[in-house]
């Protein structure tokens, strides 16, 4: 029984995120291997960035998920976002400060694993170690604010 009660609740917490799985037009899942990724230079960001889209249109309305790669030595200048950022960082290693005069001896580290969540209208600042993948879910429109 208590088993029974502890697969319901796992369930029942798992709904939410079973509704926001990229999904064809015709309802069916999909996936996406990484070898199959479209890379492409990572539009408003500092020169040497690259982006590919997994689900959705950041231009547009509505969820999407975006995979970056920074190089070595890649710095995003402090910034804003108008809406929530979901980010995990897939392989690499970072450094992100918070704050708008965010400065490197405030940065926390980013390492593989690392997951944050960035509210809207958070100023951030990033500074990449090694080269890095980052992958990060929101809504769309998004749009970056420079300080």
């Amino acid at each position: 029984m208590r088993r029974n009660i502890l697969a319901l609740t796992f369930l029942a917490a798992a709904m939410p995120l079973l509704t926001t799985m990229p999904a064809t037009a015709a309802g069916a899942p999909t996936l996406t291997q990484p070898d199959t990724l479209a890379w492409m230079p990572a539009a408003g960001l500092p020169p040497g960035a690259q982006a590919a889209v997994l689900y959705g249109d950041p231009s547009k309305e509505g969820l999407f998920a975006v995979r970056f790669k920074f190089p070595a030595g890649y710095e995003i200048p402090t910034h804003s976002h108008p809406t929530d950022e979901f980010i995990t960082v897939i392989s690499g290693k970072g450094r992100m400060a918070f704050g708008e005069n965010a400065t490197a001896d405030q940065a926390m580290p980013l390492v593989a694993g690392t997951f944050m969540v960035l509210p809207a209208g958070a100023w951030h600042h990033l500074w990449i170690d090694d080269e890095t993948v980052v992958e990060l879910h929101s809504t769309g429109p998004f749009d970056t604010h420079l300080h």
